[in-house]
């Protein structure tokens, strides 16, 4: 054969191989081009959630509910979302948070007061599954007690969270979290001024989050501090805001509280309004148990005793508020019974994809979308919180309630 004709045929058969590869190319580019298309579609619809937690306010702290306290800012997300009348909470804070966190009934993983299980799966490890930035800012104290020899709970990272910027992780080194507070950021433990305002630099940290997370999708724990009061002040429990410099009653200081944790909340609704990111985002204002029992606040002419650590409906029923233009009507009242477990399947469930097995809790969209009236028939609550694995609980409560009832 001459060298002319074996030049031929390596030039067909380059030009055939070279065909060939450009085929498949094509294919695969057929085929990975509409799932990166689907993939991105899912990705771009995917809701940004922020959720907000009060700590220690009950329904009749929030002027949508009647309360003689100004706050405007959470009115405005009743007016533009849905307002739920009959939102529970257990009556004391670390059984709300694990149960909100896990979806689940307190039996099924609640160790220790002021412990989250680290075997618990939560909702912000399933939203960081889906592709979530998360964060959580304000209050933890889920990692154990200070009567815990070895802590056996939940930093931050291992309950699904990639950043945070909270107070009270390690219960000895909690610090203040008023006044001059100590936060833990990412880990690193910081002792700010006593002119700096921990509920203003919780609030910063999450503005900034926001801004660098605005391409999302993005879930943020606004665990809020306000309007808890603060036991280690020397004289009133109940702190002075920056704009309450002068009260001087605990009447005047805890309204002075709640409208600045209402002032607070708008920043945050404003920073997603500012970036264009209203219309798919979630905004869940929730309370995790009733007020003070030295807190009394008026609701048109009665006078309403906060209830935090009874099983009475004062120490349960809480601001129940939740947000979604895209999906959402705006300006309901709904009358169902709801509660803070419900919190991680209608989340799942707003993303489009299946709901993970074992949650306890119900999905709300069916009700704030007009399909059902109702999503259960009662409340079952096992309220048993203890200073330690080995101590007696201070009360031992199983309750249920509907709407007219309630039985221990």
């Amino acid at each position: 054969m001459s060298r002319k004709s074996d030049m031929a045929i390596h030039n067909n058969l380059t030009a055939y191989v070279t065909q060939k590869t450009a085929v498949v190319l094509l294919a695969c580019l057929l085929i990975l081009v509409p799932q990166a298309a689907k993939s991105q579609d899912l990705f771009s619809s995917a809701p940004n959630v922020v959720l907000i937690l009060l700590d220690d306010a009950g329904v009749e702290t929030v002027g949508a509910y009647g309360s003689e306290i100004d706050t405007p800012n959470i009115n405005k997300l009743a007016e533009q979302g849905v307002l739920f009348k009959n939102g529970h909470a257990t009556p004391v804070c670390t059984p709300s948070r694990t149960r909100m966190l896990t979806g689940t009934y307190n039996f099924r993983h609640y160790t220790n007061f002021m412990t989250l299980d680290p075997s618990a799966f939560t909702v912000s490890e399933f939203m960081q599954n889906q592709g979530y930035e998360t964060l959580v800012t304000g209050k933890w104290q889920l990692l154990g007690t200070m009567r815990d020899k070895v802590l056996k709970g939940s930093r931050p990272g291992d309950a699904g969270f990639q950043e945070s910027f909270v107070w009270q992780v390690e219960p000895l080194q909690k610090g203040m979290r008023y006044w001059g507070p100590t936060f833990e950021e990412n880990g690193s433990l910081t002792r700010f001024c006593d002119d700096e305002f921990g509920p203003d630099l919780a609030n910063e940290y999450t503005l900034d989050f926001i801004q660098r997370k605005k391409d999302g999708p993005f879930f943020i724990l606004y665990s809020m501090l306000l309007p808890h009061d603060d036991l280690r002040l020397e004289m009133s429990k109940w702190v002075r805001t920056p704009d309450s410099m002068e009260a001087e009653s605990t009447k005047a200081r805890f309204h002075g509280m709640m409208t600045y944790a209402d002032k607070l909340i708008g920043k945050i609704v404003a920073a997603i309004e500012s970036e264009g990111l209203t219309e798919n985002t979630i905004i869940w204002l929730v309370g995790d148990n009733g007020t003070h029992p030295e807190i009394a606040t008026r609701v048109g002419d009665q006078i309403i005793q906060g209830g935090k650590w009874t099983t009475i409906n004062r120490g349960t029923h809480v601001p129940f508020i939740i947000k979604w233009p895209a999906k959402l009507a705006a300006g309901q009242q709904l009358d169902s019974l709801v509660e803070i477990m419900d919190v991680f399947p209608t989340l799942a469930s707003a993303l489009g994809g299946p709901v993970p097995a074992g949650l306890d809790g119900e999905n709300l969209l069916p009700l704030m979308t007009g399909v059902a009236d109702e999503v259960r028939d009662a409340i079952f609550m096992h309220y048993a919180p203890r200073h330690g694995p080995n101590a007696l609980p201070w009360v031992h409560t199983r309750f249920i309630f509907d709407k007219e009832y309630k039985l221990y």
